[in-house]
């Protein structure tokens, strides 16, 4: 007779815990390192190329830590769907488009690379 699975306490400290602001926290912190990028660079940076370059780096690295954050996100939907596989398949297979596909954290890191990409052409 097969027996259905057990299904197990939830640990108590989870290995990534973000509410709704991470995102946002990140970018925060992307934007610190560009302002502290600026203001080190700023002295040097005389032509408008170069200081178009550093508006570039900073907003590149605001997005980069935005990304970051969504993507730990992301990394526990996928620890926790394959954890909870053997639980429910049928709820792994409706989500695994979703997870596999263009999400908000891959496009928001293709977007930074892209502009930190125009700030390394702009300089």
């Amino acid at each position: 007779m097969a027996r259905r699975p057990r299904i197990s306490a939830r640990s108590a400290f989870p290995l990534t815990r973000m509410g709704p602001w991470a995102p946002v926290a990140g970018a925060v912190a992307g934007l610190l390192v560009g302002l502290l990028v600026v203001l080190l660079l700023g002295g040097v940076a005389e032509a408008f190329r170069e200081r178009l370059a550093l508006v570039f780096l900073t907003v590149g690295l605001g997005m980069l830590g935005a990304a970051g954050a969504l993507l730990a996100d992301e990394v526990r939907l996928v620890r926790r769907g394959a954890r909870e596989a053997g639980i429910r398949p049928a709820w792994v297979e409706a989500t695994a488009n979703l997870i596999n596909g263009l999400t908000p954290a891959r496009l928001l890191l293709l977007a930074s690379a892209f502009v930190l990409f125009l700030a390394a052409y702009v300089s």
